[in-house]
């Protein structure tokens, strides 16, 4: 873009104060000392670092692999012991398990494992539902820094053009002052009517209210861009950028291109996608439920006895342990046979759930589509406009170099001169804004496409 380097060239030779912008900004804001010079890469990091949402996505996705672990484990054997004991009054059991005439304490432990054996691959359907929970909740989040990183980018792309305005119109100023200097000189030597020297005092104070409205513009967009990055007020910063890197329209890849890139890595659609699988697999888990579960269980139990009535009748702590010990062994078979219409109804809200799924899919390609042609012919627009805009400012910085020099030498009037100045500032004005919507545009298309 060598246009735009002569652009800006003739921009800082008609103002000597846009070297020294930098510092005069920083005074504006001066609630925040030592500010440090941030570009749009710092925001977006900080931003990413210190974001509600994507503090609540990291939690929903660490739950995620919380439950994927939970589903894995969920094939081990269920393991669990117990121990207890009774006091008797009156009437005890025995050992052959008859009630007795005595009082007697009696004591138990045991152990006992249940594995399951099969479940109609209900395990397995959940496990592979909790691995794709994960990998949406994943996705998900990878979404939510996206759409910060595009809110951060617009915020920052914004204080840039505020900021750029604040130094049109502060170089507006410097020359409407040095004009009015210029007029009062004349006016003193009798070149000029008093009333020029007016018409110059009204233009001087018209562009003092146009930088103070920049100026009052760039400080609300910094303070959008400092909300939204929760910056402490103990930070401050002033956002740079190096402007001359413009890309040209021919170095972005074609819409076709940049959609099907985006369809296959865009988080939006990756969410869709594994939502979908996962209400296919949520529904094999409740048609699973049609079959038999098969359980294996194991276990060891035992028990001590101390006859209170008669001691006569105890026999030693270690020799019951010994010979009161029992193991066991078995296999459970359950049969479904009718529960009330619930897994049906289950099984048919999962197939509703699975059809809901494939819309929302179907509706989350449509919109990235839309979304990317949006940005795309957005950026052609942008781009033509950039050009136009760098033709428009060339004609008129022309246009006033010959005003100017007419109204030195008394061939023409402030009234010209002002508006070709004005037109000046109103190209400047439209140039930037094209600039800074195109760099938006581009930087969109390149979230889309990573």
């Amino acid at each position: 873009m060598m246009k735009l380097y002569k652009i800006h060239i003739c921009i800082l030779a008609l103002c000597c104060s846009a070297q020294v912008y930098g510092q005069q900004s920083e005074a504006s804001v001066p609630e925040y000392a030592a500010p440090e010079e941030w570009t749009i890469d710092d925001c977006i990091g900080f931003a990413l670092e210190h974001n509600a949402d994507i503090a609540s996505g990291e939690l929903e996705a660490e739950s995620g692999k919380i439950s994927l672990n939970t589903a894995r484990m969920s094939r081990l054997p269920d393991v669990s012991a117990s121990l207890g004991g009774n006091i008797y009054f009156g009437r005890s059991p025995s050992r052959d398990a008859s009630y007795i005439d005595n009082s007697q304490i009696s004591g138990s432990l045991g152990i006992s494992a249940n594995v399951p054996v099969y479940q109609g691959l209900r395990i397995k359907h959940e496990i592979d539902k909790a691995k794709i929970d994960f990998e949406a909740a994943t996705q998900n989040l990878a979404l939510a820094r996206k759409n910060v990183s595009l809110n951060i980018a617009s915020l920052f792309l914004q204080v840039m053009y505020d900021k750029e305005m604040v130094l049109i119109a502060r170089s507006q100023l410097e020359m409407s002052s040095s004009q009015l200097e210029l007029s009062r000189g004349q006016f003193e030597s009798g070149r000029v009517s008093r009333s020029e020297v007016v018409r110059n005092e009204s233009l001087v104070e018209a562009d003092r209210a146009s930088l103070v409205q920049s100026e009052n513009s760039y400080t609300l967009a910094l303070l959008d861009l400092r909300q939204a990055m929760n910056l402490p007020d103990s930070i401050s910063i002033v956002p740079v950028m190096d402007t001359y890197d413009i890309p040209r329209m021919e170095e972005i890849p074609a819409l076709s291109q940049i959609y099907e890139q985006s369809v296959r890595l865009h988080p939006s659609v990756k969410y869709a996608e594994a939502t979908l699988q996962s209400s296919i697999f949520a529904l094999k888990a409740a048609k699973s439920a049609y079959q038999p579960t098969v359980y294996l269980s194991a276990g060891y139990g035992n028990s001590v006895y101390s006859n209170l009535t008669d001691k006569s009748m105890n026999t030693g702590f270690w020799n019951q342990l010994q010979g009161n010990g029992n193991e066991y062994i078995g296999l459970s078979v359950s049969i479904p046979i009718f529960s009330r219409n619930t897994v049906r109804n289950n099984v048919r809200l999962s197939r509703l759930s699975v059809s809901r799924q494939e819309i929302m899919l179907d509706e989350s390609r449509k919109s990235l589509k839309k979304e990317i042609e949006q940005a795309y012919y957005g950026a052609v627009a942008a781009y033509s406009s950039l050009n136009s805009a760098e033709k428009a400012l060339e004609a008129a910085l022309l246009n006033f170099e010959n005003e100017k020099a007419s109204l030195d030498s008394g061939r023409s009037d402030m009234y010209d001169y002002a508006n070709a100045k004005a037109e000046v500032e109103k190209a400047q004005a439209t140039l930037a804004h094209s600039k800074y919507d195109f760099i938006l545009r581009v930087r969109i298309l390149d979230f889309y496409m990573i």
